[in-house]
């Protein structure tokens, strides 16, 4: 039942406040039980101190029907209301290519 943490290209001048988010996919391996086990609304967190902006991704969904999908949101400045980007899949894989994309476009500063 235990996935690994999913590995990350993470630029060097941002902090993993937290990483919760496994190779886990509901899209192709979908079990009640797995997705309660490695799925929440805080997944991972990831802060670019020198220009203020948060990456959040979580698992937003019904467990029992697997009806649902991961979020990636962008802040800048704790601003949850205003945030810059949105990203959906369901899929953990195209999830981890956007969150990859976004993180080296930050690193950019292309978001």
């Amino acid at each position: 039942m235990n996935f690994e943490i999913q590995q990350l290209i993470v630029p060097k001048d941002c902090q993993v406040i937290k990483n919760d988010f496994t190779t886990y996919d509901p899209e192709t391996e979908y079990s009640e039980k797995r997705s309660l086990y490695n799925l929440a609304e805080d997944l991972l967190q990831i802060e670019f101190r020198n220009s203020n902006i948060v990456v959040d991704l979580g698992w937003y969904g019904d467990f029992e029907t697997n009806d649902g999908c991961f979020k990636i949101i962008v802040l800048k400045n704790d601003d949850w209301d205003s945030p810059l980007r949105i990203e959906t899949s369901k899929s953990q894989r195209i999830i981890t290519e956007k969150l990859e994309q976004i993180l080296i476009g930050i690193n950019k500063m292309e978001i």
